[in-house]
């Protein structure tokens, strides 16, 4: 109920969330073009203001100079009436508040203003360094200086400007211009952003400003500019004002963004209800299907499991009539003399029950995992020792090279399987080279890093061992090399290969750590490289096996614990034809029992591992509390990694594997009595 209920609303939320996102991307895209289009407009009108603040006060620089021009000229003709011009400069121009002449000694010799600056005629300007400088400098460069701000007689801050007036390469004097910046820019800005507010600053201090009480709100939308004036850099800064903004900023984003959700609702519950009738209608028919597929799949179960425990109990059970059937033919070739005509029938029976041995291993042995007894080794010398024997497998028409890293690092992995490893890829290597060619193998320290973590999940970034195999064979194309490493794939004709070696190869590999790449094209050859991680210790030797006794023969008592009667009479021939005093139990329950009453010696137990009731395993603890240090032997028709894996065996457990003869039986037997076994 609560699934179908899931169901109803999946659709309808997925399409109310896409109409709602859909809405939202709309509104963000409407507001996005809005601010967009206020940070242009008053973007434009700062640069307005920038312009017109530099001409308006370029033009007043430009009036003062037409003004000195008119009086050096005035000065040279012997008229010195200049007090009307200045007058009607100050009167005519905004921000002017007194035009006054210097004479070169840094003396104000008369004052035109609004009447507040008359009070400096006759002040010595050169007495004060805040004048004398901007007087000296506009002295020695003959360019008018503008100050930076200061404080003026009549209040308020603002600048002066100096026009050096020459005759004749002479100094006359300077005319002094005196504007208040508040007036000055208020001139020049009355008619110009009448929907912004405005500030002006030199430095960090602010010259002018026209702004409001909502100053710091709309300030988020403000834009800045540099005025250039003479020598002097101020900034300009101007924001819209709240009406400005209220007035571009439309309600259409907010308009869209709500009725995207009103429809985003309506849309959902529109669905929701049609999906409501649909499920409805469904509901029988899907519960039907469930039932069925339930159903279908609860077959498939139960035949898979019953498969795989007729293919276990097929192979124990066959192992146990091999071994019997074995054991026979072997004791009657042994019983019969050189001349009986029967000899060659037992030897074929003999022959064809170890084909059928082999037969059934390979098929257990096909779905385990193998166990593995690696130990630190040089790759270079296993395959300097395995290319020994390669020359006559390969033919004359082959030519083997070796390309080996003399500074190989040193890996860790199981000596026989890559051994095998090697001569598997070389074999490939062969038979894609049908008219022969060149094979090289070569070694090589390599890094993989992350990238290759990325394409084979199985290894670690790290230092490795490369080994490779490389052929100038047919090649592969793509969907055979996606093919190669499967269980009994192959390119070979029928008859000629069971696909099994480069499936053997990825295993091996896998299981050890490292990884295996497959660089093929048709018609150019195949590369196959196996990457191992390198190991920092030593190289291991392995230990040599424990010579055995001359004789296989015995005089010690064995109890023999084996469910399957003809296996365990065979058992006890197998050990009383060597000597040794054979007790039997059929179980484990009768095994317990004889123990316990049995007073003589027992030097081993050789009990089957899987029996009905107890197992092997499960015997063995009880039998050693009753008699401590007992040595012991399992048996079974089962593979020995495949008694470890599921965890019936501990690792070191002595262990034959069914069908097995007498020699190899009472071989084993000596090996065990002759070493003390822990379980």
């Amino acid at each position: 109920m609560r699934r179908t209920f899931i169901d109803r609303l999946l659709l309808p939320a997925i399409l109310g969330l896409t109409t709602l996102s859909a809405s939202l991307i709309l509104w963000q895209r409407l507001d996005t073009q809005q601010r967009a289009t206020i940070q242009a407009a008053t973007q434009a009108q700062t640069l307005f203001v920038k312009n017109k603040v530099e001409s308006e006060l370029n033009a007043r620089i430009l009036l003062l100079n037409r003004l000195a021009g008119r009086w050096q000229a005035r000065v040279l003709s012997g008229d010195e009436d200049n007090e009307s011009d200045a007058a009607l400069l100050i009167s005519g121009y905004g921000g002017c508040q007194a035009i006054e002449w210097v004479d070169p000694t840094f003396h104000v010799r008369w004052v035109a203003s609004e009447g507040w600056n008359e009070a400096n005629v006759g002040t010595d300007l050169g007495a004060d360094a805040r004048w004398r400088v901007p007087l000296q400098h506009a002295e020695d460069s003959g360019r008018v200086t503008v100050t930076r701000p200061v404080d003026l007689q009549g209040g308020g801050r603002g600048l002066l400007i100096f026009v050096p007036v020459f005759a004749e390469n002479k100094l006359l004097g300077f005319l002094l211009g005196v504007f208040r910046y508040q007036e000055l820019f208020y001139s020049i800005l009355q008619d110009v952003g009448q929907n912004y507010w405005v500030a002006i600053y030199d430095g960090n201090e602010e010259i002018y400003g026209r702004s409001g009480s909502d100053r710091h709100v709309a300030e988020l939308w403000a834009q800045e500019t540099a005025i250039k004036f003479q020598e002097q850099t101020w900034r300009a800064r101007l924001w819209p004002k709240p009406e400005t903004l209220a007035y571009e900023r439309s309600s259409l984003p907010n308009v869209a963004f709500l009725g995207g959700i009103l429809m985003a609702g309506l849309l959902a519950f529109a669905v929701y209800m049609g999906e409501t009738a649909h499920l409805h209608a469904e509901v029988l028919k899907r519960e039907i299907a469930g039932r069925v597929q339930a159903e279908e799949a609860l077959r498939q179960a139960q035949k898979m499991e019953a498969v795989g425990r007729l293919a276990g109990g097929v192979a124990h059970d066959f192992n146990n009539l091999l071994m019997v059937i074995r054991g026979q033919a072997a004791l009657s070739l042994s019983n019969s003399g050189p001349e009986n005509p029967l000899r060659q029938e037992l030897n074929e029976i003999l022959k064809a029950a170890t084909k059928a041995s082999s037969l059934t291993r390979q098929l257990l042995a096909f779905s385990r995992k193998q166990v593995l007894q690696p130990r630190v080794l040089d790759l270079n010398s296993l395959v300097i020792q395995t290319a020994e024997l390669l020359p006559a497998a390969l033919g004359e028409d082959i030519t083997l090279s070796l390309d080996l890293d003399s500074s190989l690092g040193r890996v860790k992995a199981d000596v026989a399987q890559m051994e095998q490893v090697v001569m598997n890829l070389v074999f490939n290597a062969r038979d894609a080279m049908p008219v022969g060619g060149n094979l090289t193998i070569q070694t090589l320290n390599s890094y993989l890093d992350e990238n290759w973590a990325r394409r084979y999940p199985e290894i670690r970034p790290g230092p490795h061992v490369m080994l490779a195999v490389h052929d100038g064979g047919h090649g592969m194309d793509k969907e055979t090399q996606s093919h190669i490493f499967e269980p009994f794939f192959t390119t070979k004709e029928r008859n000629t290969g069971t696909g099994l070696g480069l499936a053997t190869v990825y295993g091996t590999v896998i299981q050890s750590g490292g990884c295996i790449s497959v660089l093929s094209k048709p018609g150019e050859g195949t590369t196959i490289q196996i990457y191992l991680p390198r190991v920092e210790e030593t190289i291991q030797v392995a230990e040599k096996p424990k010579a055995l006794p001359g004789s296989l023969q015995g005089n010690e008592t064995i109890l023999v614990v084996e469910d399957d009667d003809a296996v365990r009479r065979m058992t006890r021939m197998f050990l009383e034809i060597n000597g040794y005093t054979v007790m039997e139990a059929r179980n484990a329950v009768d095994a317990i029992k004889f123990m316990e009453c049995h007073k003589g010696s027992i030097e081993m137990v050789l009990t089957d591992v899987v029996m009905p009731g107890m197992k092997g395993g499960e015997l063995v603890e009880r039998l050693e509390k009753m008699r401590p240090g007992l040595k012991v032997l399992y048996m079974s028709a089962y593979t020995e990694d495949a008694a470890i894996n599921s965890g019936i065996l501990g690792p070191g457990s002595a262990f034959i594997e069914k069908p097995f003869n007498a020699d190899e039986l009472t071989c084993k037997v000596r090996e065990v009595l002759g070493r003390s076994i822990v379980v």
